[in-house]
Order: structure tokens, then sequence, then C-alpha cells
């Protein structure tokens, strides 16, 4: 993957069922980048873009034509993606609140605006679909997402949950905006 130049400027637009190799390359490579020392190295080392790509042509095919997921496409290349849709509470239930579920952006393509503009795409999309707040969770260690969302506005949520990653619980923590309507 090919860092961004001055003159190219990723699309972000809806993900298509397409672009499920070009998404679990994105997620696997951040995850072992972003994660490492913060998630068992075992886990990290088992992850692969081929199954997580078998996921996400899954799930993209049942979101096709709906801006649940987007991605940032840089030379006809996936270099970021976020997904997002209506929240679940602790015990799985909808709720009224929306969430982005995952923002990742290749190693490369980090610190030129990407992430800003995904997750600014996502909220516009979820206005549009009538959520008035979104949330979105990070690993407590994870000082990167913790610093990024707090510039963008981020409300930090006063109760930190667990989630269970590798066999393993790891504290995550929240962050709130209320979305203009």
């Amino acid at each position: 993957m090919q860092p961004a130049t001055e003159s190219a400027q990723p699309l972000i637009r809806t993900a298509r069922s397409g672009d499920a190799s070009g998404i679990a390359r994105v997620h696997v490579e951040t995850w072992v980048d972003a994660y490492a020392g913060l998630l068992p190295e075992k886990h990290l080392l088992r992850l692969k873009p081929e199954s997580h790509e078998v996921a996400w042509d899954r799930r993209l095919a049942s979101l096709e034509g709906r801006a649940g997921t987007l991605v940032a496409e840089a030379d006809g290349e996936i270099v970021g993606f976020a997904h997002f849709g209506i929240a679940r509470d602790d015990t799985g239930r909808q709720t009224t609140i929306s969430e982005i579920f995952m923002l990742y952006v290749a190693t490369d393509w980090r610190d030129q605006g990407i992430g800003r503009a995904l997750i600014l795409a996502a909220f516009d999309a979820l206005t549009s679909g009538g959520s008035s707040e979104v949330s979105v969770w990070c690993l407590a260690e994870n000082r990167a997402a913790i610093g990024f969302y707090q510039r963008l506005g981020g409300k930090r949520l006063p109760s930190a949950r667990l989630e269970r990653v590798g066999g393993a619980d790891f504290p995550v923590i929240g962050f709130h905006w209320d979305l203009p309507q």
C-alpha cells in the first residue's frame, strides 16, 4: 500500500460487496499494528485477512446499498473504513443511540485526515438516518484512539466495560457525541 501524496485525496464512499478483501486487509493490518502490546500476541498472530474477508463479504452483502460501512479509497485501493449502526446495550438489545463499531485506517495512511473524514461521514450518514447521538468504544490502553476521539470533541462516558478478545477480557472506554438535527 502506498501512502497518500499531496494530490491523492481518498474518496469516502459507501462500501460494496466487492470491498470485502480490501476491508479485511486493512482490518487485520491495523489490529496487528495498533494492538501490539495491548492484546495477546497469540491472538494477533492468528488474524488472517482471508478469514476476515469471508465475514466482511457476508456483512457487506447484507448491507448492500445502505450506509452501514464506509470506505476510504485511493487509487482503487481501500485504505480505511468505518462500520456503524444502532448500538446494543449490555444485554444485546438495540438502543436508540447509534454506535461506530469500527474505525480503522491503514498504517501507511494514518495522520492524513482519513480517520477524521470517515468518522465525520459516518456522523452525516447516521444523522440522515435519524440518529441524534453516537458512541464509540476503544481499548482503555489505546492512547492514540483516546486522543483522536477527544480531539474530535467526544465526551468520555462515565462507565467502562469489558470486551472479550482472544479469550481474555479487556477494559474499553466510550466516547459520546450529540449529532446535529
